[in-house]
């Protein structure tokens, strides 16, 4: 068998472990084998032409594809389920006591435990600042339209 189809094959197989694990590590390893296999088939008298081809393809190959595929994946993140509430803005349904651990908030239908490091009466506005388990971390809204304590 000819070392070029060696390389094709090694290539194949790369690309179907690749296509099971999706590690997008394989990949850059099957262009390689590839790279190989079209210098060991150009260069079909130099034994080690495949081999170096391979050496060198591969790293840059890898290097230059992760900062490739990252920038596919840089786009904005839509953040969903619970931290889609980061940022958003509640009514206390119960009186918000970090001495006593109590609290209760609505943001938007649903209501949630809440949790902050001052106190909150009922009908004041909140804004969820973190997420901890079901818990909402909130802290104040910056503007006039929350209440003044009583």
């Amino acid at each position: 068998m000819a070392p070029y189809a060696i390389w094709l094959i090694v290539g194949v197989v790369a690309l179907i472990l690749e296509l099971m694990l999706g590690t997008m590590f394989l990949i850059w390893v099957a262009c390689g084998c590839f790279v190989a296999a079209a210098v060991g088939w150009l260069a079909s008298g130099v034994p080690w032409a495949p081999w170096a081809a391979f050496v060198v393809s591969t790293p840059v190959l890898l290097y230059v594809g992760r900062r490739w595929s990252a920038g596919l994946h840089a786009g904005d993140v839509v953040p969903s389920n619970v931290d889609s509430l980061v940022g958003q803005e509640g009514v206390v349904l119960e009186a918000i006591d970090p001495v006593h651990n109590t609290g209760r908030v609505r943001v938007g239908s649903d209501e949630w435990r809440a949790r902050s490091d001052q106190r909150f009466e009922e009908s004041e506005r909140v804004r969820v600042e973190s997420v901890q388990g079901t818990t909402l971390m909130v802290g104040p809204v910056e503007s006039e339209s929350r209440k003044a304590p009583a």
